[in-house]
């Protein structure tokens, strides 16, 4: 059992260190407990075990809510206990600047002192510095990996407002392994665009986005694959517009408005482009800027639609007559490789490639 302040009384200090037990690493335990808090963040006790001094919070959801201070002792460089207006605090000095464990009464000064400064003199006990050592180097591999993360973001275009944390978080949810945005379309409250290799994302999330998308607390996300977009369509009026992806199961009605659902709720304005899960409300400029990068996206999404031409070359062991009579004619074949040449299909060197070898193959 843990020592306590002459101040902390024995239930309340089995209540803590019953809590604190989840969180404390292998070989970690609790040799001291005072009344020592703080407001920002909140605590409501300081505890001092063989590897650091932890100011905590027991109703805290997670570990990292229930120990929101700590320094371990090889981080202790001084322990200090200033009176300020007739209040003692608790403060340990760090190479990184002084951490305040908050408030304790004039009875616990000694307490905490003595086993505070036991713990600067003997260390991290070593069947904790072990799994401490373990800890921080996850830790830092964790830490680069996010600021490398974030610092990619930088390589991504981003068209329209700035982009917030929280609407990243949301398009990483949508994200493959490494996977970053070709680029981003941000209409703040209407919404993003969001262009990867080979899909459109309409994110319509957080705060007042999915308010004015009709979903207060969630939000509208909607993937649309570039095999099935049929086009992508701006219609613009003086100041605004509405950005609109048409597939097979969203057709456009070029007549969708800011006004027409005024007085509507959100969660009837089924006609709103704010609601609309293929829409994306975006005013002319963000357009205009934008617009290079979307016939490009148009052209990509060609190349997706448009059919792959595989040629197969006769074994030369083949019969030209066996060949002939597997499939059709020279003259039909050549006939349908040039209705998809003028129709787009094929370019002038996928033509050349497909006609070529449909001489070698049927002639």
């Amino acid at each position: 059992m843990a020592e306590r302040s002459p101040k902390v009384k024995e239930k309340k200090a089995e209540k803590w260190c019953a809590t604190l037990a989840a969180d404390l690493l292998p070989g970690e335990t609790i040799w001291a407990i005072t009344n020592a808090t703080r407001f920002k963040p909140v605590t409501v006790g300081t505890a001092i075990t063989n590897a650091r001094i932890i100011g905590f919070y027991p109703a805290g959801q997670n570990a990292q809510q229930r120990i929101p201070v700590e320094v371990f002792a090889d981080q202790v460089r001084a322990v200090e206990f200033p009176t300020k207006a007739g209040s003692t605090s608790m403060r340990v000095l760090t190479d990184e600047g002084e951490v305040n464990f908050g408030l304790l009464h004039k009875e616990e000064v000694d307490f905490a002192r003595y086993y505070a400064e036991y713990l600067h003199r003997t260390g991290v006990d070593p069947q904790v510095a072990r799994e401490l050592a373990e800890r921080r180097h996850e830790t830092s591999a964790s830490l680069q990996a996010e600021k490398d993360r974030i610092s990619r973001r930088d390589q991504v275009e981003i068209f329209g407002s700035p982009m917030k944390d929280k609407w990243w978080e949301d398009i990483d949810r949508h994200s493959r392994p490494n996977e970053l945005p070709w680029f981003i379309i941000n209409a703040g409250s209407g919404g993003r665009l969001v262009a990867f290799e080979d899909r459109l994302l309409i994110s319509k999330t957080g705060g007042m986005t999915s308010f004015m998308a009709g979903s207060l607390g969630g939000g509208r996300e909607t993937t649309f694959p570039y095999a099935e977009i049929t086009n992508i369509e701006y219609n613009g009026g003086f100041v605004n517009g509405v950005l609109e992806v048409l597939t097979p199961s969203y057709q456009g009605s070029g007549n969708h408005d800011f006004w027409r659902s005024t007085n509507k709720s959100r969660t009837q304005a089924s006609d709103d482009p704010y609601t609309l899960s293929n829409c994306l409300p975006l005013g002319k400029p963000t357009y205009r800027e934008a617009q290079p990068t979307l016939n490009e996206l148009q052209q990509r999404i060609m190349e997706y639609k448009r059919p792959q031409v595989v040629v197969h070359e006769r074994p030369a062991s083949t019969p030209v007559s066996e060949a002939n009579t597997a499939g059709v004619g020279l003259a039909d074949e050549l006939e349908r490789l040039a209705d998809m040449h003028l129709r787009g299909l094929l370019d002038d060197d996928e033509f050349k490639a497909a006609k070529a070898a449909a001489i070698a193959r049927l002639s």
